[in-house]
């Protein structure tokens, strides 16, 4: 019996030393996402940023900030970059795939702010009002300096 227990303590502590190693082991991690790519997360991240950008030149044309042909542009433009992102968002987005469409985004956010202030919108255009009662600056008597409320 002494034979059988200094054996089955044997085999037991032999399995323990095992079991460790073999919890260390784990599959090999797919490309895609080793040496540092972000895929998914990243992908979203911009996918959102493209969406909210469009939503924003949708709403500037709507109220005639923006005219139909730069809205047009600006939409085309932002729709190739959705694009972009979804073809590199199925193998993952590398470091300078990432910063290639956020250039693009930047540039596009950029021109959107430039055709929204270029003077479309009839409201400003050629005149000012700076005390803000509805009336053009040039055809008051203190050129806007004074307010009216």
């Amino acid at each position: 019996m002494r034979n059988y227990m200094i054996s089955a303590a044997l085999l037991a502590s032999t399995v323990a030393m095992a079991a460790p190693a073999a919890a260390q082991w784990a599959p090999p991690v797919p490309r895609g996402y080793a040496n540092g790519y972000n895929n998914y997360g990243q992908a979203r991240r911009l996918e959102a940023r493209v969406q909210t950008d469009r939503n924003q030149i949708r709403q500037l044309d709507r109220r005639n900030i923006l005219s139909n042909r730069e809205a047009q542009r600006l939409d085309n433009e932002a729709r190739s970059i959705q694009l972009r992102i979804r073809q590199l968002g199925y193998n993952g987005l590398s470091g300078r795939e990432r910063n290639e469409v956020e250039r693009r985004l930047n540039q596009l956010e950029r021109n959107i702010q430039r055709e929204a202030s270029d003077g479309n919108n009839y409201r400003n255009a050629g005149w000012s009002d700076r005390d803000r009662d509805g009336r053009d600056d040039r055809y008051e008597d203190d050129r806007g300096t004074r307010r009216d409320n």
